[in-house]
């Protein structure tokens, strides 16, 4: 009886600490720094990181700078810290006591070198655990500090594998997909965002990372505790008052918003305040777990490439581009009546267009693919449904964008054919990225092509499902594409949620859409048009829709089709405004492609597997 008590009481003891390591209760603590004044700033962030440690927090993240402050040129020494220094040693009593973790950013001096960077601390029960440099640096950076030096790091703790991102590292897609591929169940992110009033010449650098970072946590499948600063706080030695948005957020990896505060404007600034939430770091991610069984890094190898200053492939001419989005109710498997269908809707426009996108599968609907059906549903090249759709781009004299099952030399892919204004084949994709039903009867294509257009521009294709590949978004930006066209039979169901910014942080028209296609835009600096079926809901997300370049200025905000069948013209100007904080320009040559090698590795292969098992290690592997 004594043996199978003491039995009971280890395993409730185990199975409480697995449950307690995998739920735990996290913080994001809003803090505003004074410049210069390291010693009154660690007092007040005790202070905080005590009150925050007797609520149950286990984890508290401060916002960037928190330490040192920011918006000076440093002069003395002691207006900085280092790591380890007076910050992580003033921490590290409240971690030990409370048995907990603390991410806090600052000013750090390198006590070999003395070259300072931007960067955070992890403090926990045992001391301090490592530390992360900010490696995308804004322009507000460049005058102090260097870019960080350490890669990527994931931090194993008994809480969780725990990653660190700086602000503006969240304006290139592979800081966010590089940790998560290294294991990271929980992103801390110290923020700075801002917004500058109009009259400040600067405020064409307004980038909102607070609210970036809402559309991001689901696509890239990590739990996030995203902390800001608040309020009116001025900059002397800049001549300028500047508003913080506070607006500080925790995301599960789902992409489901746990807890926000109060957004601040400059009409009502607001002080600091702690927010908290419960995160379960065992919880799947139903994206994640997609993304990384369907990435194929063989085909991401531009990723290594230095595609900076000049790129021959870039393209600034400006296109004048008008699209027809074609949304319908498909007849499922009948050919003949759809194309009949998009034709109808296409004619019954009374504008010029040059150019239509439609649906996954174009003229064959919502048809369950597999291997006993697909030989009925698949055609050659040249076989009927693509001469009608050929016939349909000449009789309107406009490029157009068509998919369906093709079936080739015995074998079959999913396939995309974009026709010019003469009813001539522009272009041919073939989809790369297989989900499991279609990988049970499809050939995957091996190429991610760009088509050059004189009309258009530089086109790409993302069919259907291959949006839950975030490296093909930053590929084809690298590629320089102009437009990402996206052919979909999309429901809403299996990935993908509503874009859901803290309102305030964003022009309202612009909080809108899907969070993926809202991404792709961004993250490629190439307008986005998604093409899908009528769907039998009034959910406006899962709709036919344009996604432009910079949505957080309001400049060219989503537009989405209505609920009805209909071919929905979109019309905007490629490379018509450069004057904002990104560019496709300015997204490639700040790129840090000296870090990007891990995306392109054989995740199957011996460099791959160290670098992720040692994940707090700068560097890949041995010999490396």
């Amino acid at each position: 009886m004594k043996k199978t008590t003491a039995f009971l009481i280890a395993f409730l003891v185990v199975s409480s600490s697995v449950i307690y390591a995998a739920e735990i209760k996290v913080a994001a603590v809003e803090f505003n720094p004074t410049p210069k004044d390291v010693d009154g700033n660690v007092q007040r962030i005790v202070k905080a990181v005590t009150d925050a440690s007797v609520n149950g927090a286990k984890l508290m993240v401060l916002p960037e700078f928190s330490v040192t402050g920011f918006g000076f040129s440093p002069t003395n020494p002691n207006d900085l810290d280092t790591i380890p220094g007076r910050a992580t040693a003033a921490l590290e009593r409240v971690t030990r006591k409370y048995n907990n973790y603390v991410v806090v950013g600052m000013y750090e001096r390198d006590t070999i070198t003395g070259v300072i960077h931007n960067s955070a601390a992890l403090v926990g029960p045992k001391g301090l655990v490592g530390k992360y440099r900010k490696n995308q640096l804004p322009e507000g950076d460049y005058d102090t500090a260097a870019p960080g030096n350490l890669g990527f790091p994931v931090f194993n703790t008994d809480i969780g594998k725990i990653a660190i991102l700086i602000c503006f590292d969240d304006s290139r897609l592979q800081s966010l997909l590089i940790p998560s591929l290294r294991g990271a169940d929980i992103l801390a992110m110290p923020i700075g965002s801002d917004m500058m009033p109009k009259f400040e010449k600067m405020s064409n650098g307004n980038h909102s990372t607070i609210s970036n970072i809402a559309v991001l946590a689901g696509w890239t499948g990590m739990n996030v505790v995203a902390s800001n600063q608040t309020g009116l706080i001025s900059f002397p030695a800049m001549g300028l008052v500047d508003q913080f948005t506070g607006g500080s957020t925790i995301w599960d990896n789902n992409g489901k918003q746990l807890s926000q505060s109060k957004v601040s404007t400059w009409t009502k600034p607001l002080p600091p305040e702690t927010i908290y939430a419960t995160i379960d770091a065992d919880k799947k991610s139903e994206q994640k777990a997609f993304w990384l069984k369907h990435r194929r890094p063989e085909l991401y190898q531009v990723y290594n490439l230095y595609k900076a200053p000049v790129d021959p492939a870039a393209n600034n001419t400006q296109n004048q581009i008008s699209a027809l989005l074609v949304q319908y109710d498909p007849s499922n498997g009948n050919v003949e009546a759809n194309a009949k269908k998009v034709d109808s809707l296409i004619e019954k426009n009374q504008n010029v267009f040059n150019l239509a996108v439609l649906p996954f599968n174009s003229f064959l609907g919502n048809v369950k693919l597999n291997k006993t059906n697909i030989q009925q549903y698949a055609e050659p090249l040249n076989g009927k449904s693509y001469a009608l759709a050929s016939d349909m781009a000449k009789k309107y004299k406009t490029y157009l964008l068509f998919s369906m099952p093709e079936v080739s030399d015995g074998k079959y892919y999913e396939t995309a054919i974009l026709f010019d204004f003469n009813g001539k084949q522009a272009g041919v994709y073939r989809k790369t990225h297989l989900n499991d039903a279609e990988q049970s009867w499809a050939t995957a294509g091996n190429n991610l092509p760009v088509f050059a257009t004189n009309e258009l521009g530089r086109v790409a294709v993302v069919l259907d499902d291959e949006v839950r590949i975030p490296e093909l978004t930053e590929v084809y930006a690298l590629n320089r594409a102009d437009l990402i066209l996206v052919p979909t039979a999309y429901d809403g169901k299996q990935y993908g949620s509503p874009v859901n910014i803290p309102k305030g942080l964003v022009p309202d028209a612009s909080n809108r859409g899907m969070n993926i296609w809202f991404d792709m835009a961004k993250y490629s600096q190439a307008y986005t048009l998604v093409a899908n079926y009528r769907q039998d809901s009034d959910k406006e997300f899962v709709r036919s829709a344009v996604y432009s370049l910079v949505p957080e200025e309001g400049y060219y905000p989503p537009n989405i089709a209505p609920n009805k069948e209909t071919a929905h013209q979109v019309m905007f100007t490629t490379h018509a405004n450069n004057t904002f904080w990104i560019n496709q320009q300015s997204l490639v040559v700040g790129r840090r492609y000296d870090l990007a090698t891990p995306l392109t590795l054989d995740m199957q292969g011996d460099c791959f597997k160290e670098w992720q098992a040692n994940s707090a290690r700068v560097g890949l592997c041995k010999g490396n």
